[in-house]
């Protein structure tokens, strides 16, 4: 069986894992190619935890992922979650807005798996 290497930087796929730079040749490409959206992870916690019926394990492994949010409320924009953070390690916060319905959606997936 034959594998293809993938190119990280792919001109037809790119990949930018920091979104920072010229807007237009590294942040454009870097926002839907490489930063983390931060709003799908708590609907991606209640799927997880849904698509294996609330299954004990699949519960912790969700609250476990949820938890992860913690850290990225006490950076930046205290109690705010940011919009973006980069798809890179250390996923540095990028973007901060103020959007209402981050936490409460968090908290009524957190309440959901209890």
């Amino acid at each position: 069986m034959e594998t293809k290497a993938k190119l990280l930087n792919d001109p037809r796929a790119p990949y930018w894992g920091h979104y920072e730079g010229d807007e237009d040749t590294r942040r454009k490409p870097a926002y839907h190619n490489g930063t983390a959206w931060t709003w799908t992870f708590p609907v991606f916690c209640e799927a997880l935890a849904r698509a294996w019926d609330f299954s004990p394990g699949s519960v912790s492994a969700a609250r476990a992922y949820l938890a992860t949010m913690d850290g990225l409320m006490n950076q930046g924009c205290l109690g705010q979650l940011p919009e973006i953070i980069d798809g890179d390690a250390p996923h540095t916060q990028r973007v901060v807005t103020r959007k209402p319905g981050e936490l409460p959606k968090r908290l009524r997936v957190w309440k959901l798996l209890r």
